[in-house]
């Protein structure tokens, strides 16, 4: 069987968790399939990326830039099909939302979640409608649809009308390599942070609910010595930037986008993890600070409470009260700590990136047969 992967949508460092899920789910197939063929579609801003880990891999890389979503989009619906004819490959999977239309052959693509829906995230309002025409017309169109939770199938479900045997929910797992023998230190390239911290992750996008935890965080600061620390992008927002910037004072730490190494030394040594987002269609940080062995505190919503099970403190995402709260509680309760602490081991271990490539094996041999 030869498989085709379209990945054409990675931008590497700025899509996040759609990047980790190809890259890791291409290196679980690698381990668990020598027999079948597969071939890599990337653009050129991509083309370091490691995508052809096995001999039964190999790249085509496309010459344009994936933030170019414009050339992304005519190149992935009008040049990709032709490309997919030449190779004839056995069935096509689309991993970051959008499918080739016009392809030809049994095709799968993979919708996260629908956070397109009710969070504008960096696109203008054209580039939303355009997205959205995209993924609901790829559903549509796609032989079988790959999801990352319950959660997100139903939204599929409610949102997209699509049947719900046609989508199967494939879990995804933690980074590959969280919590393996990670050093418990500060890390000396975001700024020698000082311990005590509590961790949380920034981003370009709004529902991931930074303004709250810092206002919340801020509640609590006299009465722990903590610092919050927020790693990776910060809100493009100038004016909602600053108001972060200012609300936090010096107990906030700001480090900016770091190296995957980093990242995963900074969740090794966290008090703390801390995860209000208000929209996820999985959460795979949340898995990292559990094989990390560190306490977590998410927001209750979306898919988080399904992927966190009953390894995380869970609290209301909107109120400002509930997250001062649980971050109180679960840096001073000690019982508690210890009591996430096992209980996140255990379901951490629920998943597996080898699990995540064997079902998705399972639907290749079922659409292409």
């Amino acid at each position: 069987m030869l498989v085709a992967l379209n990945l054409l949508y990675l931008i590497p460092g700025v899509v996040g968790g759609t990047e980790t899920y190809a890259t890791s789910l291409i290196h679980a197939l690698a381990r668990a399939d020598a027999d079948n063929e597969y071939i890599v579609f990337v653009n050129k801003g991509a083309a370091d990326l490691d995508v052809t880990p096995a001999e039964n891999f190999r790249r085509v890389v496309c010459p344009f830039i994936a933030l170019r979503r414009i050339v992304r989009y005519s190149w992935e619906q009008a040049v990709l099909p032709l490309q997919l004819r030449r190779e004839r490959p056995d069935v096509v999977h689309s991993l970051g939302y959008v499918a080739p239309l016009a392809a030809q052959g049994p095709h799968v693509v993979s919708v996260h979640d629908l956070n397109y829906l009710g969070h504008q995230g960096r696109r203008t309002a054209a580039g939303r409608r355009a997205f959205r025409f995209f993924v609901e017309q790829s559903v549509r169109r796609a032989e079988h649809v790959i999801t990352i939770s319950e959660f997100s199938r139903t939204e599929i479900v409610k949102n997209l009308s699509v049947a719900e045997d046609k989508i199967s929910v494939i879990h995804l797992a933690g980074r590959e390599g969280a919590g393996n023998d990670t050093p418990k230190a500060a890390v000396s390239g975001a700024g020698s942070v000082p311990a005590p911290y509590i961790m949380a992750f920034g981003s370009l996008s709004a529902h991931k609910n930074l303004a709250r935890l810092v206002a919340a965080f801020n509640k609590i600061s006299n009465v722990v010595p903590h610092v919050l620390v927020l790693v990776g992008h910060m809100p493009e927002n100038p004016v909602f930037r600053a108001e972060l910037e200012q609300s936090g004072s010096d107990r906030v730490k700001f480090t900016g986008y770091l190296p995957e190494d980093e990242v995963q030394a900074l969740i090794s040594g966290a008090s703390l993890f801390a995860f209000p987002s208000l929209y996820e269609g999985f959460g795979m940080p949340i898995l990292d600070a559990q094989h990390a062995g560190v306490p977590v505190a998410c927001s209750a919503a979306a898919a988080l409470p399904e992927i966190a099970g009953e390894g995380a403190y869970l609290f209301d995402p909107y109120s400002v009260d509930a997250i001062a709260d649980a971050l109180k509680v679960c840096l001073l309760d000690m019982d508690l700590r210890r009591d996430l602490v096992d209980k996140g081991y255990r379901n951490a271990a629920r998943f597996s990136w080898e699990k995540t490539a064997r079902e998705t094996l399972d639907v290749y041999s079922a659409v292409a047969s």
